[in-house]
């Protein structure tokens, strides 16, 4: 569906807009958040224009952008390193994955405190945990639901027909390529 896409393009246009803004990209461990949310084909990296880019300092997952903003990449291994971190926004990367689920939304949710609005974008395969289903249910969340197949003109036709064949009609499918939480 294009869920990563949509989570650096989101954060990308707020940290453009709003100079000097603190972004934490939390992912279920750290190279998924260096690799795929900042260097991969839909990261940040391939959103932002070159002239935008003042560092990437890979080792520390530390992107900064010309204006003063900047994002950070945090573990859900560690959910205590995301302490005392203050921010503007949030960009939660499969956090249906994440392997501290409750622990790290808690730590996280001290630090978006900054700015008129504060705000996190969760970008995950949804799955039947209590915590997602919550936020879902809230008056304040905005949920944007797709298919894999609304994807297809970026997915190689090869693999979009064998995901039909395997899938299509499955559990596995429903939740994976339709976005929807299986309860059963």
């Amino acid at each position: 569906f294009g869920k990563t896409r949509t989570g650096a393009e989101d954060t990308a246009d707020f940290a453009r807009r709003n100079p000097n803004a603190w972004i934490p990209i939390v992912t279920p461990t750290f190279a998924m958040g260096r690799d795929i949310c900042v260097e991969g084909e839909s990261g940040l990296l391939a959103v932002l224009h070159e002239d935008e880019i003042a560092q990437w300092n890979r080792s520390e997952g530390q992107l900064v952008l010309t204006n003063g903003s900047r994002w950070k990449v945090f573990s859900a291994e560690r959910p205590d390193r995301l302490r005392g971190y203050q921010s503007h926004r949030a960009w939660c990367e499969e956090l249906g994955s994440w392997p501290y689920l409750q622990d790290t939304w808690d730590m996280l949710m001290f630090g978006p405190r900054l700015g008129k609005h504060p705000q996190a974008i969760v970008t995950t395969t949804p799955k039947p945990y209590r915590l997602l289903k919550e936020l879902i249910q809230r008056e304040t969340t905005h949920v944007t639901r797709g298919s894999t197949f609304e994807n297809e003109d970026n997915l190689s036709p090869v693999a979009v027909e064998e995901m039909r064949i395997r899938y299509e009609g499955t559990h596995l499918g429903r939740q994976e390529l339709y976005g929807e939480i299986i309860e059963d």
